[in-house]
């Protein structure tokens, strides 16, 4: 189950797009299903599992019109879970590229619909 769902970006191009964070509580958690609704001019998103509700985003006039006009979005996500990913105490260099090892972080991109209230 997700803790929470952090919103970092939202941007238009084609269509609204919103880049965010979901906090996972341990690896074994697979309950990610987001749902959209707007609100009045605010983006909400809630969980299709139990309904709760993970992030809140007040959405300015040029996003609102492009949502009410798609009637949906584009959600990237990366996934972090909670003791797992954290700062590298000790960065152990890859000798052949000369680059450090990085904590893995996965991630997808999914389109939702928008339900308007």
């Amino acid at each position: 189950m997700v803790e929470s769902l952090q919103i970092n970006k939202i941007q238009v191009k084609d269509k609204l797009i919103v880049d965010s964070l979901a906090i996972m509580s341990n690896t074994e958690d697979f309950d990610f299903s987001p749902r959209a609704n707007i609100n009045g001019s605010e983006l909400i998103f809630t969980s299709a599992i139990n309904g709760n509700e993970l992030g809140r985003l007040e959405l300015e006039k040029e996003m609102l019109d492009i949502a009410e006009r798609d009637r949906f979005l584009d959600l990237k996500v990366k996934f972090e879970v909670v003791g797992i990913h954290g700062k590298l105490n000790k960065i152990n260099p890859i000798i052949a590229l000369g680059k450090a090892k990085k904590l893995p972080l996965s991630s997808w991109k999914t389109t939702i619909p928008i339900k308007f209230n």
